[in-house]
């Protein structure tokens, strides 16, 4: 009886944020925009698509043939997660802390631009961070329920596969796109160190 009255919170409780997450008529879960902003990214090269999400997808498959992940594995996930979930907050930090303005030559018009490749790449870096950082809670919160469905519930080997599956692929994505924010940061490194050569 009790089983059964927490399941159904969990349903009710689940429901309006899942709706949340993808109405973009709201400011505070808008999970849609962001996915889409992402995207974009690969709009002129959709061979990075494979890449970034197709070979995950198969590396997964593969690894769900070979491995049943037990929850020491989610305890670990974790962990590895909070890691990362820490470096983004201090990469999203060191972002904002830039000034990315350059001074117009104009005497006429003196004013501070942002020049636009400089714009895009910072553009890019931010909504891969925020990307990233929704790919993190999203583990973590999932790998905290398959721990607890395991713990309740038995669950047969077709079902523990399949969730094996999916959280090495999201976490293989979560890797991937980490580099697009390193080779981003790169980028932007050296862009503020050649604006210092210049000053001096």
């Amino acid at each position: 009886m009790l089983k059964n009255i927490g399941y159904a919170l969990i349903i009710i409780a689940i429901i309006p944020v899942f709706f949340s997450f993808f109405n973009e008529r709201k400011s505070f879960f808008n999970i849609k925009s962001i996915i889409k902003d992402h995207f974009k990214m690969f709009k002129n090269c959709k061979s990075q698509y494979w890449v970034f999400y197709g070979s995950p997808f198969l590396l997964s498959v593969g690894l769900a043939f070979i491995y049943d992940a037990q929850d020491n594995f989610y305890d670990n996930l974790s962990v590895i997660i909070s890691i990362i979930l820490s470096m983004l907050f201090a990469v999203l930090a060191i972002l904002t802390n830039y000034n990315y303005s350059v001074e117009s030559n104009d005497e006429n018009q003196k004013r501070s631009t942002i020049p636009d490749k400089v714009h895009k790449v910072v553009d890019e870096t931010t909504n891969s961070i925020i990307f990233e950082t929704v790919l993190c809670v999203f583990l973590l919160i999932y790998g905290m329920i398959v721990v607890i469905i395991r713990d309740v519930m038995p669950v047969n080997v077709i079902v523990n596969k399949t969730l094996t599956g999916i959280s090495c692929f999201l976490f293989t994505v979560l890797l991937l796109d980490l580099l697009i924010v390193v080779k981003r940061m790169t980028k932007i490194i050296k862009y503020k160190m050649n604006e210092g050569d210049q000053d001096q």
